[in-house]
Order: structure tokens, then C-alpha cells, then sequence
């Protein structure tokens, strides 16, 4: 299905055959449902953390989740030309990680960390009231389910996959990562519940476990799409 399978090479032969090393370059993924407070972090981590490149997945329109999964697509191959000049990237999204790992070029990426960014229902109708009404993600039920199954989903790659594992699946390899059991070592996503922290002290959370994953478990060395 991806350019190196074609080729029948595994990324890291063709990080060899290119002539590039695996330095500590990662792409961290900060995901979250509406009002978790992503875009906002997007805008500052970059003055917290240096020689970090960020972008919110809301630059771009994204009119449905076919869109979002494409573009995600978009913004590896993004992440991995700065990767080649060392340069970390961190991407806010409403995509899990989940969909990251079943991209077509997400084991081309030197490292992998994910992040939840997370908040109570009432703080996060409330926040979302008080920014004025937003078409694509109004105050609803539906904006707390996709929440709650973002919780679980990080807790747990098991919990209801088929949410995602539909999309763009002609396109998509979620399969490198749905015989993962809960607690498998590669499966790991922090959670940050930002309920009560203020925008500093969310920065401060999501640097300090920026430093401690710098060293992720999914590299590109450690093959883990196979298994």
C-alpha cells in the first residue's frame, strides 16, 4: 500500500539507502475533542519548547472526517521535511492516534508520541459557550461522546475501533495497530486534563512530557507497524 512496501523496503532501509540518520526527531500528536484547549496550545508551545515546528489541524477546512484523515496524511509529509533538518513537529488535531499510526507514511517518521488534552463536560460546554457558537462543533451530546471516546481510546486501543478504523480504510493501514492489546508498550498516550490549569500551566504540562518522551517507543527502528 505505501511508497516503501512498493519498493520493498522497510523505512528504515530507506532511511540507510537515502543516506539519513535517526536522530531524536519526533512528531508529536496532541489530540482532543472541541474545547480542549488545542489551537491555544498550538499558538504558544512553540515559545516553550526550542526548535519545535507546531500547527493546529484547523488551518486547514475540514468539512468531515474523510478530510481530516487525508490531511493528516498531509501534515506527516509536512512533519517529515523538517524532520530532515532535525526538527521536531507537533500537530494539534481532533485525529487519535489511532489514525495517525494507520496513515499511509507514519512509519516514515523518525519518532511518535501522543498526547490527550483533556477537560471536564461542564468546563468544556462552558468554554465552548463563552467563544461564541462555532457551526462545526456546537455545544451538543455529540461533541462530549467524541470525548469520552477520545478517554477511552487512549486508555485502551481495543475500545471501539470500528469509530475509526472505517475511514479512508481503502487508503489506511489501521490494522498495523488493532491487534494491540491494552498495555502493550508502543500504546502509550499521556493525558493532560486541563479542567483547572491555566494556558501557562497547561504549557508547562505538555513540555515537561514533550522532554520526557523525546525518546518515543515508536520509532522507525523499532518497526512497529509489524506486529
Amino acid at each position: 500500500m505505501a511508497f516503501f512496501n512498493f519498493l520493498g523496503q522497510t523505512p528504515l532501509q530507506l532511511f540507510v539507502d537515502w543516506g539519513l540518520t535517526l536522530e531524536d526527531t519526533v512528531f508529536y500528536l496532541v489530540s482532543g475533542a472541541a474545547a480542549s484547549g488545542k489551537t491555544t496550545t498550538a499558538r504558544a508551545i512553540a515559545s516553550y519548547v526550542e526548535g519545535l515546528v507546531a500547527h493546529d489541524h484547523d488551518e486547514k477546512k475540514t468539512p468531515d472526517v474523510n478530510t481530516r484523515c487525508a490531511q493528516l496524511e498531509e501534515w506527516i509529509q509536512l512533519a517529515l521535511e523538517h524532520q530532515e533538518n532535525r526538527k521536531d513537529f507537533l500537530l494539534t488535531s481532533h485525529s487519535p492516534l489511532g489514525e495517525l499510526l494507520a496513515c499511509p507514511s507514519a512509519p516514515m517518521l523518525a519518532g511518535i508520541s501522543a498526547c490527550l488534552i483533556d477537560c471536564a463536560d461542564s468546563t468544556r460546554i462552558q468554554r465552548m459557550r463563552d467563544r461564541g457558537f462555532d457551526p462545526r462543533w456546537p455545544p451538543s451530546q455529540h461533541v462530549l461522546n467524541w470525548a469520552s471516546w477520545h478517554r477511552m481510546h487512549a486508555w485502551d486501543p481495543q475500545w471501539e475501533q470500528d469509530v475509526i478504523t472505517g475511514t479512508l480504510a481503502d487508503k489506511h493501514d489501521y490494522g498495523r495497530w488493532t491487534g494491540w492489546e491494552q498495555h502493550d508498550p508502543r500504546w502509550q498516550v499521556e493525558v493532560i486534563d486541563t479542567t483547572d490549569l491555566d494556558p501557562e500551566q497547561v504549557m508547562t504540562s505538555l513540555s515537561n512530557w514533550m522532554a520526557a518522551r523525546k525518546s518515543s517507543s515508536l520509532t522507525a527502528e523499532s518497526n512497529w507497524w509489524q506486529g
